[in-house]
C-alpha cells in the first residue's frame, strides 16, 4: 500500500492538520518550534519497527483535559491499494472491487486500528465457505438406522447448519435440548439391533459436535475482520530520523550489555550496527574477558566484511567500508567511503558523513533489507551540510523516494526543490493550532522567508524577489528583453517599468516552477514564453494547474508569436530580428570554422525558427550552433545603441507590441 494523504488530530500542537496530500517525495515547510517534529512524530507512531504507542498523558494537547479519550483518533491514512492488493480483498469477499482504489486507516490514543471498508462489500459476518467448512464436522449417519430416525437427523442437521449461516451461534450451541428428544423419540425400539446403536452413537457425536461448532464460529473471523488483517498486515513500516541521531560505533561492551533492558540512544545504534554484522553483544562481551585475540579479529574482520557486503548490495549509489577493532571490552568502528579513503572512527567522522552513514544503516535494518516499501520521515535533514552538499543530498532523497514515500520538514532555503512545487507543504501556527495546506500563500512570515529565499538561491541562476516580475525563459531572452526595454523606454514607447524585476529561467519548464514560488508568495508575475512546444507545454501546465489555484493573485502567462500577431509558426526572441540582421551576427561569432570549411555565404532555407534555420545551414559544414554567444553579440550592439530608432524596423515594431502586452496584463504599481 502507498500512502496518499494524512491527517494528524489532537496531538501535542496539532489539533486538527485536515488532510495532508502526499506525493513520493513531500517537504513540510515552516518556522523552528513550529510543529514539524510533532508532525512527523504523530505519523510515525502509526507503523513504527518497533511499537512506539501514543501517549495520552503526555501527548493529549494542553488545555483540552476535559476533551480526553483514548478513542480519539490521533492519526488517519490514506492509502491507495496495488493491483495484487486489491485482489487479495477481492478473494476474502468473493465479490469484484473494482471501484475500490484507495482506503482510509485510523489509530486512536488506545493504539486501536480501524479500516474505513464500505459496509456492503465487508460484512461483519463470516464468510459462507468458512461457515460450511466448520459444519462439516457434524456427524454422519452410520447405516443401518431407522427411516424416521434418518429423517429427523437430516431434518436437523440441516436446521443447524441455517442457524450457522444466520450467525445465531448462541442457539446452535443450545438447540441440541430440542433436537436431542426428538431425535430420542424415533429410535429403533430393539436396544440389541445395530439400528439402535447407530442411533444412539449419532445422538451423542451430535450433541457435542453442536457444541464445538457453535464455540468455532463464534471464534471464527468474520470477513470483515479478515479484510481488516489483510490491509493491517500490509500497511508500510514508517520510518524516523532526525537530522540530531548519529550513530555511535564505540563503546565498552560490558556497560552496554548491563544496561540492555534500558538502553541509551549510542546503546541502540551500536546494538544495531552489530545485529546487522551478526554479531552477538553478549558474546562479543565474553570474548573481551578471553585470551584469544587472534580468532576474535579474525571473527570480527568477518563481521565487517558482512556488513560491508550488505550495504554494497543494497545502496550502490554510495559505497562504504566497515572495520571492526576490539581491545578487551573496547568495541570500536571504523568507516570509509568512495569520497574519502581515510579510515576513521565513526564518531570522528564529519556530523554530514555520520547522517549519511547511520540513516543508510537504519534505513536497512528497518527495512528488513528491502530498501523498499516504506514511509521515511526525516526531520530536518542536512542543518549540518553545506549548500552544495544540500543539493546533493536532495538528489540522494529522490533516489529513497522510488521505492519509498519519503516525507520531509525543513527550514532550510537549499532543501527546498524548485522544480517540484507541488511537493511543497506549508506548516503554520493558528489559534487553533498548527495547520498544513499546499496553498503557497499561506505561509507565515518566517516560511514565506524560507520560500523566498529559495527563490534567490537557485544554482542556476539568482533570483531577487520583487513585488512585480517577468519571468523569460533564458538569459538570452534576459539580455534582449532588458536592452529592447531601455530602448524603447529612450524613445518614449512601451517599456518595462523599473519596478519590475526580469527573471531568467532555465528553459521553459522552470519558468513555469518560478512563476509558481513567485504566486505562491502573493507576488505580481508575469510569464513570457516562446512560442513552441516547450512554451506550450510549460504554459499549459502553469495555467491548468497551478493558476486556477491562486485567483486572488492570478499570474498571466504570454506566448511570443500571440504578443507580436504570428500565430502560424513556432516564434522565439530571436525571431524578432530580421534574418539578416541575425546571420551577420552568426558570421562573426563563427568566422573561424566557416573559413576552415571553405564557406563564403550562409544560406538559410524553411518558414520555421530563425534559430533552426541557422542550425540547418551550419549542419551542412559541420559546425554545431549555439545561440548562446550569438546573443552576447546582440546584447553588445544593441547596448551601443541610443534609442529605438538604432534598431531594425521589424524589431521595433515587434518590441513594441511585446511591451504593450505586458504592460497591458502587469497589475498596477502598489503606491507606498
Amino acid at each position: 500500500m502507498e500512502i496518499k494523504a494524512f491527517r494528524v488530530q489532537m496531538y501535542r500542537c496539532i489539533l486538527d492538520s485536515d488532510w495532508i496530500e502526499v506525493t513520493p517525495l513531500t517537504v513540510v515547510v515552516g518556522k523552528n518550534e513550529a510543529g514539524k517534529t510533532t508532525l512527523l512524530r504523530a505519523l510515525h507512531k502509526f507503523n513504527p519497527f518497533k511499537p512506539e504507542p501514543y501517549s495520552i498523558d503526555r501527548e493529549w494537547p494542553r488545555g483540552h483535559r476535559k476533551e480526553r479519550n483514548d478513542e480519539q483518533v490521533v492519526c488517519a491514512v490514506r492509502f491507495e491499494l496495488s493491483p495484487e492488493e486489491i485482489e487479495g480483498l477481492a478473494k476474502i469477499t468473493d465479490q469484484p472491487l473494482d471501484n475500490i482504489s484507495t482506503l482510509e486507516v485510523t489509530k486512536d490514543y488506545a493504539g486501536r486500528f480501524e479500516v474505513e471498508f464500505p459496509s456492503d462489500l465487508f460484512p461483519d459476518t463470516l464468510h459462507p465457505n468458512d461457515i460450511d467448512e466448520i459444519c462439516t464436522s457434524l456427524p454422519e449417519l452410520q447405516e443401518p438406522v431407522e427411516a424416521k430416525f434418518k429423517e429427523k437427523a437430516e431434518k436437523f442437521a440441516g436446521e443447524a447448519k441455517r442457524l450457522a449461516h444466520e450467525g445465531r451461534f448462541s442457539d446452535l450451541e443450545n438447540v441440541h435440548s430440542e433436537h436431542v428428544p426428538l431425535l430420542q423419540q424415533v429410535m429403533s425400539p430393539d436396544n440389541q439391533n445395530p439400528q439402535r446403536q447407530n442411533e444412539q452413537q449419532y445422538i451423542t457425536q451430535y450433541q457435542s459436535k453442536l457444541q464445538e461448532i457453535a464455540q468455532q464460529l463464534s471464534k471464527a473471523q468474520s470477513i470483515q475482520k479478515k479484510a481488516h488483517e489483510f490491509v493491517i498486515s500490509r500497511i508500510p513500516t514508517f520510518i524516523y530520523m532526525s537530522d540530531y541521531r548519529a550513530f555511535t560505533g564505540t563503546a565498552r561492551l560490558d556497560q552496554v550489555l548491563q544496561r540492555q533492558n534500558q538502553p541509551t540512544e549510542e546503546d541502540k545504534t551500536l546494538i544495531t550496527i552489530m545485529e546487522l554484522s551478526g554479531l552477538d553483544l553478549k558474546l562479543e562481551a565474553e570474548k573481551g574477558n578471553q585470551p584469544d585475540r587472534e580468532q576474535r579479529q579474525y571473527d570480527l574482520d568477518d563481521a565487517s566484511a558482512t556488513l560491508t557486503n550488505e550495504i554494497a548490495d543494497r545502496w550502490k549509489q554510495r559505497r562504504y567500508e566497515v572495520q571492526f577493532r576490539a581491545d578487551g571490552q573496547f568495541f570500536y568502528t571504523f568507516v570509509k567511503d568512495q569520497h574519502d579513503p581515510s579510515l576513521i572512527r565513526l564518531e570522528e567522522r564529519s556530523k554530514g558523513f555520520q547522517w549519511f552513514f547511520s540513516f543508510d544503516l537504519m534505513f536497512m535494518y528497518e527495512s528488513q533489507g528491502t530498501f523498499k516499501g516504506c514511509v521515511i520521515l526525516l526531520d530536518e535533514p542536512g542543518l549540518h551540510l553545506h549548500p552544495d552538499a544540500q543539493k546533493d543530498l536532495l538528489v540522494r532523497m529522490e533516489a529513497y523516494a522510488k521505492d519509498n514515500t519519503l516525507i520531509y520538514t525543513t527550514h532550510l532555503p537549499f532543501m527546498i526543490d524548485l522544480r517540484s512545487p507541488e511537493r511543497i507543504r506549508i506548516l503554520s501556527e493558528t489559534e487553533n493550532g498548527v495547520i498544513v495546506t499546499d496553498d503557497l500563500t499561506q505561509s507565515q512570515p518566517e516560511g514565506k522567508f524560507v520560500l523566498q529565499a529559495a527563490l534567490g538561491m537557485s544554482g542556476s541562476t539568482s533570483y531577487l524577489v520583487a513585488q512585480r516580475n517577468l519571468v523569460v525563459e533564458g538569459v538570452d531572452d534576459y539580455w534582449i528583453i532588458t536592452e529592447l526595454s531601455r530602448l524603447l523606454g529612450n524613445s518614449d514607447l512601451p517599456s518595462l517599468p523599473s519596478d519590475v524585476f526580469i527573471t531568467p529561467a532555465g528553459g521553459a519548464s522552470e519558468a513555469g516552477y518560478i512563476a509558481t514560488f513567485m504566486i505562491g508568495q502573493k507576488l505580481d508575475v508575469v510569464v513570457l514564453l516562446d512560442s513552441d512546444r516547450a512554451g506550450q507545454d510549460a504554459k499549459e501546465k502553469l495555467v491548468k494547474k497551478w493558476l486556477t489555484r491562486y485567483h486572488s493573485n492570478p499570474a498571466h502567462v504570454l506566448s511570443l508569436g500571440d504578443c507580436v500577431g504570428v500565430k502560424a509558426r513556432e516564434f522565439s526572441i530571436e525571431d524578432m530580428f530580421p534574418d539578416e540582421f541575425y546571420l551577420e551576427r552568426v558570421k562573426g561569432v563563427y568566422k573561424k570554422q566557416l573559413a576552415l570549411a571553405g564557406v563564403e555565404d550562409v544560406e538559410l532555407t524553411g518558414g520555421d525558427q530563425l534559430c533552426n534555420k541557422v542550425e540547418r545551414a551550419l549542419e551542412k559544414h559541420d559546425i554545431k550552433f549555439n545561440k548562446g554567444p550569438v546573443a552576447k553579440v546582440i546584447r553588445s550592439d544593441l547596448s551601443k545603441m541610443k534609442s529605438a530608432e538604432d534598431l531594425p524596423p521589424e524589431t521595433k515594431e515587434m518590441g513594441e507590441k511585446v511591451f504593450a502586452k505586458i504592460l497591458e496584463v502587469m497589475p498596477a504599481e502598489e503606491m507606498p
